[in-house]
């Protein structure tokens, strides 16, 4: 990959997806809700972005994810399945402690590399209140 800089936002009226990275270092910012057919396709569209620049590793920022529901969590373990499929790991920043026993409940804490806020190494302008240097 080049050593450049790449911004892309999928806005939807309510979840937002901020697509970013450079040279190596790619991620996703998550931002609103995951609850609905549209969103699991949204959410699927932007993965494959992130997944056609070859990384090793991606870092999701879920600290403004706020809803999931069953095709939210289908939509997270399709991504981290296509995901793997491409050698990258996937890393989920920063999911609220409600979603995380979502998915405690339905075992997917054991499949999805979950990860905290701290611990996020993907493109520092994802997060939320970073500005961007003009």
């Amino acid at each position: 990959m080049t050593d450049s800089f790449l911004l892309l936002v999928f806005p939807m009226r309510s979840l937002t997806i901020h697509l970013g990275g450079y040279r190596d270092c790619m991620g996703l910012s998550l931002r609103g809700e995951c609850t609905t057919a549209a969103h699991a396709s949204h959410l699927e569209q932007a993965i494959e972005q992130l997944l056609a620049k070859g990384v090793a590793k991606a870092w999701i920022d879920c600290q403004g994810l706020h809803s999931l529901n069953w095709l939210g969590q289908r939509a997270l373990l399709h991504a981290d399945s296509s995901a793997k499929a491409t050698n990258t790991e996937l890393y989920w920043c920063g999911l609220p402690s409600s979603l995380v026993q979502q998915l405690v409940g339905n075992g997917l804490d054991q499949v999805l590399q979950l990860r905290s806020a701290a611990d996020f190494q993907g493109p520092q302008f994802l997060l939320p209140g970073v500005a961007m240097a003009s």
